[in-house]
């Protein structure tokens, strides 16, 4: 990894995990309060963040805890694929509103999202990725 350190690259895969694991929370909170919102709950946009975003990005979430341990066992491929991927986050969430859940909710999930991508970017960046 060029002109990377390897305490660099370990803070930027802490900071990377723990905002992508932030961000999966949130989405958990904002579908449990919505559920409880009878309003909320019976519009397609909830519907689909619970029985498809949801899963997804706990699946997700799932992939990038075990790139960590590979990564904490000397393998850092596995997580540089899952930061290489999660660049692209906001892209794939295309035509699935953060305001499913309400404005709190919403704030909260862009806040995140944004973080998962920019600690991903710059992880890659240091990484050498393009």
């Amino acid at each position: 990894m060029p002109g990377a350190t390897p305490s660099l690259i370990a803070a930027q895969v802490d900071r990377f995990v723990k905002v992508f694991a932030a961000f999966v929370q949130e989405a958990r909170n904002a579908v449990a309060d919505a559920a409880l919102n009878p309003e909320l709950a019976g519009t397609p946009q909830f519907q689909s963040w619970r029985d498809r975003v949801l899963p997804l990005l706990e699946q997700k979430n799932a992939l990038v805890q075990q790139a960590l341990s590979a990564f904490q066992a000397g393998d850092a491929g596995p997580i540089l694929i899952q930061a290489e991927d999660k660049r692209g986050l906001a892209k794939d969430m295309d035509g699935f509103p953060l305001t499913f859940a309400g404005p709190d909710h919403a704030e909260a999930l862009q806040t995140l999202r944004t973080s998962v991508v920019r600690s991903a970017w710059q992880l890659c960046q240091t990484a050498g990725i393009p």
